[in-house]
């Protein structure tokens, strides 16, 4: 735990340094001026992420699997965005930002089914933005490189998505216990995890939900993946606004591309702490190869930031409120 308390730390610091050089060759100036280019354009950009995150929970809603009363959208708002703001703030954002959704959705539906609903909306989530960077990737193939090099590279990518799919079809269909069978591997190797050893039934019965929902839900599979494909939809918007206005035009395959640059950067440095410095280098890179510069790169990642600062502001506010007791709101309240 403490070779990881370090290595937590040296990545925070590394991911801090990166960001300070790359602002630095990018010009600190030129991209002030940039951000204060977008002026208004700021209440925009938080619409379209909370198009983004009602999306997301109208996908998560979709996941839920229970006998009794079915949580509202609106029940679910809150829990969302406390674990996004933990998500994007902390080092282990996932592991806490998940574990505050399921705590969140327990109050209205059993622990396993909300814990259920979480997995296989991450997992649905996933999926759609595997599918939407390989698209992004493609795109910038066919832009960038020859006819000739891209048929094989883009037959490739197109190979490897079909082989994830088969692979997961084939799992479910017979029923194939993953997790399960990798507990059953590790508990034969004599490896002791305290943690999977208290609660192997209970990953086991999650399991098993996402095998009944993929078996059983068809339809609404596809609706879900359908509503995490389209949150993309509100990324490519935000870039193409941002490069309209700071760079004084815009390309709509480039905000494709650089939109699924941040999609794989969210995903592999989810616990990098806003992605910093990472997030700021992918655009910068990503842009510059359709001809930009490295400041417009820069800037639009840390209009972004600016922006998921205001959302976590406001999930960890509300994740302070349910903090405090009931009893104590009660007092407050009577006052």
């Amino acid at each position: 735990m403490r070779r990881h308390h370090y290595l937590r730390w040296l990545g925070l610091v590394a991911s801090g340094a990166l960001f300070v050089y790359v602002v630095a060759r990018a010009n600190p100036e030129v991209i002030l001026d940039k951000i204060r280019l977008l002026k208004w354009g700021f209440v925009m950009l938080i619409l379209l992420s909370g198009i983004r995150s009602a999306l997301r929970t109208v996908a998560w809603s979709c996941c839920v699997q229970t006998t009794g009363q079915h949580p509202r959208v609106l029940d679910l708002i809150a829990p969302r965005l406390v674990g996004e703001a933990l998500n994007d703030a902390m080092p282990l954002g996932p592991v806490l930002g998940e574990t505050a959704k399921v705590i969140g959705i327990s109050r209205f539906i059993p622990l396993q089914a909300g814990a259920s609903s979480v997995v296989i909306e991450d997992l649905m989530y996933g999926l759609a933005a595997l599918t939407f960077m390989l698209s992004g990737i493609a795109l910038g193939l066919f832009s960038l490189t020859t006819p000739r090099a891209f048929q094989w590279m883009a037959a490739s990518l197109l190979m490897g998505l079909l082989a994830v799919a088969l692979t997961a079809h084939w799992t479910t269909r017979r029923r194939i216990s993953v997790l399960g069978g990798l507990l059953d591997f590790l508990r034969r190797a004599g490896v002791k995890w305290g943690f999977l050893e208290r609660h192997q039934a209970q990953v086991r019965a999650v399991e098993k939900d996402i095998g009944e929902f993929w078996e059983a839900q068809r339809g609404l599979f596809a609706f879900v993946f359908v509503v995490e494909f389209a949150t993309n939809f509100t990324g490519i918007a935000e870039a193409y606004l941002i490069l309209k206005v700071t760079a004084a035009h815009a390309s709509l395959t480039a905000a494709y591309v650089v939109e699924a640059a941040n999609r794989a950067v969210q995903l592999v440095f989810s616990f990098v702490p806003f992605q910093l410095g990472i997030q700021e280098g992918a655009a910068a890179a990503t842009l510059e190869a359709f001809g930009y510069a490295a400041s417009e790169g820069v800037s639009l990642a840390i209009l972004r930031k600016i922006r998921t600062v205001f959302w976590t502001a406001l999930g960890l506010l509300l994740a302070a409120r349910y903090a405090i007791p009931q009893s104590t709101r009660e007092e407050r309240s009577g006052l």
